[in-house]
């Protein structure tokens, strides 16, 4: 009867365990995109020329961090924030479970010459890595996929 007792808590902690993960990776999805677009540093429209998946962050010595998708991002305008650069590196999560937005960087990157579905809009976090500035989004950050225009 001891081992049915503990085989139920061993189970419980794994599934409260499990379900808090799953509620705070999950949290920021209550968030608007208004709100998302008002917390972000940076917002830019543009097109994705090349994605290039299970890259590392480039100049990084000892440790290496899990593989990224790298996005080369062409700038048509900056919405929010101030930077010079016509043309960008953004990074983001390369698989399922790590908050990146693989799934559009491959989207925008496959309608990259399509009048209709290339413009994406992103905001991205900026972080200083080995004296670089590098760029990233993520799932819980401002995106604006593109809509078909009515004709």
């Amino acid at each position: 009867m001891k081992s049915c007792h503990a085989a139920a808590a061993v189970f419980a902690s794994l599934f409260l365990g499990l379900t808090a993960s799953q509620a705070a990776a999950c949290s920021c999805g209550k968030i608007s995109q208004k709100e998302q677009f008002s917390k972000a540093d940076l917002v830019v429209r543009g097109r994705m020329k090349l994605v290039t998946f299970g890259v590392g962050l480039p100049l990084s010595q000892g440790d290496e961090p899990p593989p990224l998708t790298r996005g080369d991002f062409e700038i048509d305008k900056v919405l929010k924030g101030k930077l010079k650069e016509k043309t960008l590196s953004i990074y983001t999560g390369a698989g399922v479970g790590d908050c990146g937005r693989l799934d559009a960087f491959l989207s925008a990157a496959f309608y990259y010459n399509d009048d209709k579905f290339a413009v994406w809009e992103f905001a991205l976090s900026k972080a200083e890595h080995n004296g670089q500035t590098l760029y990233f989004t993520n799932i819980c950050e401002y995106m604006k996929a593109p809509t078909p225009r009515q004709e």
